[in-house]
C-alpha cells in the first residue's frame, strides 16, 4: 500500500457556499499546521478566482499566502489551478474536479469534495474505485 492518503468530504446537502466555506477552513487548517505544499484542483477557471479572492478575504483575522498556479508564484505555501497541473512537489491536494487526481503527482495526503447530488457521488465512486486500484488509504468523511 502506498503511503498516500485520500480523504472523501462526503457533505449531506448541495449548499455551495455551506461547502466552500468548509474548503476554506480546511485550507486555513492545513496552512497553519504547516502541512507543507497545498494545490487546490479547482473544476474550472471561474470557480478558481472564486477561490482566490475568498483566500484574501475569508477571515479578517487571518491572512492564507497563495497564488494562481497561471501567475507561477514558487514562494507561495498555496497554489490554485484547474487546467494544467503544477510542476512541482505536492503535500497536499484539495480536488474540486470532476477526475481522479494524477498518481505522478505523489502528495502526502489528497481530499476530495464530494457534493450531495447523485451525478457528483457517482463521480466519487469512480475515483474512489482509481484510487483503491492504486492502493491509496482511503477514508470518508461526512460532513453536516
Amino acid at each position: 500500500m502506498k503511503d498516500i492518503e485520500v480523504t472523501f468530504h462526503h457533505f449531506e446537502n448541495d449548499d455551495e457556499k455551506e461547502r466552500m466555506n468548509y474548503v476554506y477552513r480546511l485550507i486555513e487548517k492545513g496552512y497553519k499546521q504547516r502541512f507543507g505544499i497545498i494545490y487546490i484542483h479547482a473544476s474550472n477557471e471561474e470557480q478558481a478566482e472564486l477561490i482566490d479572492g475568498q483566500l484574501w478575504t475569508f477571515r479578517q483575522e487571518s491572512f492564507i499566502p497563495h497564488s494562481m498556479l497561471k501567475n507561477k508564484n514558487d514562494n507561495a505555501p498555496i497554489s490554485i489551478g484547474c487546467e494544467t497541473l503544477p510542476d512541482m512537489h505536492l503535500d497536499v491536494i484539495i480536488n474540486l474536479s470532476d477526475q481522479a487526481e494524477d498518481p505522478t503527482l505523489e502528495p502526502k495526503k489528497i481530499h476530495e469534495i464530494v457534493p450531495a447530488s447523485e451525478d457528483k457521488k457517482s463521480l466519487a465512486r469512480v475515483k474512489w474505485k482509481t484510487y483503491k486500484g492504486l492502493n491509496y488509504r482511503i477514508k470518508s468523511h461526512k460532513v453536516n
